[in-house]
């Protein structure tokens, strides 16, 4: 009883002091071998596609299975975008074969990899050249010649340079590349159609095995809209395929740009500064003309700035009354060579009286109640440091219908006399600016912020406000004219108030309707100050679309069209690049081998030095006190004595 008494008393003591023991275990990592396989359509596009239809898939899965007895194997299939596991659909429009090495690296950042087998036929349509990115890997290529290197006849349609749009009664130039391969000696025709109509027709004659030819043409935009045009080379016989031969480009044809016009009676440099203005807004056409020498019709102009006009120094009243009959919209700079008291006779809604010829030095202030149009933080901030304007002295006296901009503030002063205003009379929009040294404003502009882009931004809205006619549009869905078959389409829509600025609280309801009739409703999302919807992946060919919105109880419409074409990159190049393949394995120390030697690949990488398992060590350490056996001992131990004592009779 002392004894197991001592004991266990020796062993309590013991593990007061906090005794631990070391623990190791290792665990075996082994290397991992990723199986890249190309699943584009070109695969299938030479002689032996019946090969990787049936028999390859079967090669390939033997492959793998004798991999994964000393490699851990990772699965990915690639074309466009790399995707896990491996399908043998070969269905993939397009590939690219430098975003999967990319990808692959960066899935595989220090991890163990062996090797990378990459089985494709090594032509790429998308991304940059594969060299460049694999020399950022660590690990060997073993690649896997697919495809036939064997040319086949075919004649297509490369591709189809354009300009998206185009002015009305202007000629546009397209520019078309054709190539031949294997058609020497064979003729075909090549036509631009438009609505059925041939608008250009050339017979090709293909000279050589490998010809090439870029033909230059030029057609009419004689109708204003969208219109669709198709390039198509006539078939020849033998052809690997025809889908290539047929292309089709969009070209929107726009009646012209907004059209301003600015007279004055004497130079100044206001009419610079106007005109350098609006010549940066790419939706602007301007014609700067002293008004005696302008003969033309002011009615072919959207907009007429009248710079110091009417002036008594001139006989201009006829013309001036001409346009305001036209209703035309006008925008009047008064300065100190206008005749005020003719300028009070046109009825603008503007009237200034008792200054004589008098000017005040009137400084600009935001009237916060100008709601027409919006101007932006950085211009509001600018206004503050803006130089004064010379205006005519007087009394000043507005309709109704004025909307004033900016106030004259003569010294500290902010007075109801308005600098810059628009005044709207039955339908007819005018524009008036009462003072004379915008100039300064310019240069102050690019003095402080070193750029015109407050000042352009002024400017630029009261003339787009003005310039606008009732007949545009405040509703607006745009979309692509053509987008390919693996592409998701989007639509951008716009709703504009009566100011014409951007809002976005209404609903805006879209249908597609394909060309059997059948219709796919959509409905817009809100995105900033207008819509967004991505319609998803449609299939090849014609669609229509109407979108439809109500704003206080009135109905708006908006209607488009558009194709979706199918992918033909994988059908330009159809003949394998083996090279390709055989630079990237010697680049990266790995080896070329064809699909019927690619079982070879486990041995090979069986017995390479740098391809081996990683041993992984870890250390723990435990405190004996954890031990439960332990704990069970010492209760054992006082029991037994316990039991003992109990016995002898001791308790």
């Amino acid at each position: 009883m002392a004894t197991i008494r001592t004991v266990a008393v020796s062993l309590i003591a013991f593990f007061l002091l906090s005794p631990f023991f070391r623990h190791s275990t290792s665990t075996v990592s082994k290397p991992i071998v990723i199986m890249a396989q190309e699943n584009s359509a070109s695969v299938l596009a030479g002689k032996d596609s019946s090969f990787y239809k049936r028999q390859y898939p079967e090669l390939l899965n033997q492959l793998v299975s004798s991999l994964e007895r000393n490699f851990e194997v990772h699965r990915y299939s690639f074309g466009q975008m790399v995707s896990p596991d491996i399908t043998f659909t070969f269905d993939e429009k397009q590939t690219n074969i430098s975003k999967l090495i990319s990808d692959l690296h960066s899935l595989y950042i220090n991890r163990n990899v062996g090797a990378v087998i990459l089985a494709s036929d090594g032509i790429y349509n998308q991304g940059v050249h594969p060299y460049y990115a694999v020399q950022q890997m660590p690990y060997p290529f073993f690649t896997v010649a697919m495809g036939d290197t064997t040319p086949q006849r075919d004649a297509l349609i490369v591709r189809v340079l354009h300009n998206r749009i185009a002015y009305l009664g202007n000629s546009f130039p397209v520019e078309i590349q054709i190539r031949g391969s294997l058609c020497n000696g064979l003729k075909s025709r090549l036509q631009v159609l438009h609505k059925g109509a041939a608008l250009f027709a050339e017979n090709i004659s293909f000279e050589g095995d490998k010809y090439d030819k870029i033909i230059q043409v030029e057609l009419k935009a004689s109708e204003p809209g969208l219109h669709r045009y198709t390039v198509s080379l006539q078939p020849i016989v033998g052809e690997i395929t025809t889908t290539n031969n047929v292309k089709d480009f969009f070209v929107d044809v726009f009646e012209g740009k907004q059209k301003v016009l600015m007279l004055y009676s004497a130079p100044h440099p206001d009419i610079a500064a106007i005109r350098q203005s609006l010549d940066s807004h790419q939706n602007y056409e301007i014609t700067v003309s002293e008004i005696s020498h302008f003969k033309e019709n002011p009615a072919l102009y959207n907009l007429v700035i009248l710079h110091q006009l009417p002036s008594a120094r001139s006989a201009d009243g006829q013309l001036l009354q001409q346009m305001r009959d036209q209703n035309i919209p006008l925008l009047f700079i008064i300065g100190i060579g206008t005749s005020v008291d003719i300028f009070n006779t046109l009825q603008t809604g503007l009237t200034i009286t008792g200054g004589g010829i008098k000017l005040n030095e009137a400084l600009p202030a935001m009237n916060p109640a100008f709601g027409l149009f919006s101007l932006s933080q950085e211009f509001r901030d600018l206004s503050r440091y803006l130089p004064p304007l010379f205006s005519p002295f007087g009394a000043y006296r507005t309709t109704g219908a004025a909307s004033v901009i900016f106030q004259q503030q003569i010294g500290s002063v902010v007075t109801d006399m308005p600098l810059m205003l628009t005044i709207d009379i039955s339908g007819q929009k005018t524009g008036i600016i009462a003072g004379e040294g915008m100039w300064r404003w310019r240069l102050t502009n690019y003095a402080r912020n070193n750029n015109h882009r407050a000042f352009d931004e002024l400017l630029g809205k009261f003339v787009q406000y003005l310039s606008l006619r009732e007949e545009k549009s405040r509703f607006r869905v745009s979309t692509r004219n053509t987008w390919n078959e693996n592409e998701s389409v989007e639509f951008a829509a716009e709703f504009y108030n009566a100011s014409y600025e951007p809002v976005n609280e209404n609903e805006v309801e879209l249908t597609i309707t394909d060309e059997e009739g059948r219709n796919f409703p959509f409905a817009f999302s809100p995105l900033g100050n207008s819509y967004f919807l991505n319609a998803g992946q449609l299939y090849p060919g014609n669609y229509i679309f109407g979108a439809r919105t109500i704003s206080q109880q009135e109905g708006y419409n908006a209607k488009g069209a558009f194709t979706v074409l199918p992918l033909q990159a994988e059908l330009i190049s159809t003949v394998a690049d083996h090279n390709l393949l055989f630079g990237l394995a010697q680049r990266s120390g790995g080896q070329m081998v064809s699909p019927a030697d690619m079982l070879g690949i486990s041995q090979q990488l069986a017995e390479r030095e740098d391809i081996k398992p990683l041993i992984y060590r870890e250390m723990k350490y435990h405190e004996l006190i954890d031990i439960g056996w332990l704990l069970a001992l010492i209760i054992a131990l006082l029991t037994g004595e316990w039991v003992l004592r109990r016995i002898a009779g001791g308790y």
